[in-house]
């Protein structure tokens, strides 16, 4: 990936490097194909060709149904890039029974829930979602992210419970780094997995 990074650094264009990724994936072993993958997808939504990254995922998503973040990528597309919301809820909501059937990434899921929920406003549905992230155990070993709270700073005051708010702040207190723009934190790894 920074290989790519730095030529498109250096002026080539996104669809060039799209055209190479291509290619690698072809040739690729099973092993290579997720990582490259991920790589096209990215550089597809870097040439603003959204919908095209959608319809590979899907394609990803024949090959590997159970790998729960491609349906995390196609729901965090709809949701940045192509601000479809309703189409972001509903990817993320088949990217949640794979995240509980294979015990993978289910708070980064429910943390994608989260930030969709809050740009429709859901403010009911968010204090739920934000009571099943602190019901989680988190299981070493199996690959999650840490305790987020951008989708708190950023509700407005009275869409979340005040008492799933209170709570919330308790499981996960407010640090200096934290921001409150829209976008999603800094990955950080699970720290109180058991």
């Amino acid at each position: 990936m920074r290989g790519w990074l730095r030529q498109m650094e250096r002026g080539v264009p996104p669809n060039d490097i799209i055209d190479d990724i291509s290619a690698a994936l072809r040739m690729a072993g099973a092993e290579d194909r997720a990582r490259l993958a991920h790589h096209r997808e990215t550089f597809l939504v870097i040439a603003k060709r959204e919908r095209e990254a959608l319809q590979f995922l899907d394609q990803m998503i024949e090959e590997h149904p159970d790998d729960v973040r491609l349906l995390m990528r196609k729901a965090n597309i709809n949701l940045f890039f192509l601000e479809d919301m309703e189409e972001a809820l509903r990817c993320i909501d088949a990217a949640l029974e794979s995240a509980y059937r294979t015990l993978l990434f289910r708070r980064e899921a429910l943390g994608i829930k989260a930030r969709i929920l809050l740009k429709l406003g859901r403010g009911d549905e968010l204090s739920d979602v934000l009571e099943e992230i602190m019901s989680l155990q988190i299981v070493k070993c199996i690959p999650d992210v840490g305790r987020e709270r951008d989708f708190v700073d950023r509700a407005p005051p009275g869409l979340i419970r005040k008492v799933v708010l209170d709570r919330y702040n308790e499981f996960r207190p407010k640090r200096p780094e934290d921001t409150s723009r829209d976008e999603p934190p800094r990955y950080e790894p699970p720290e109180d997995a058991a």
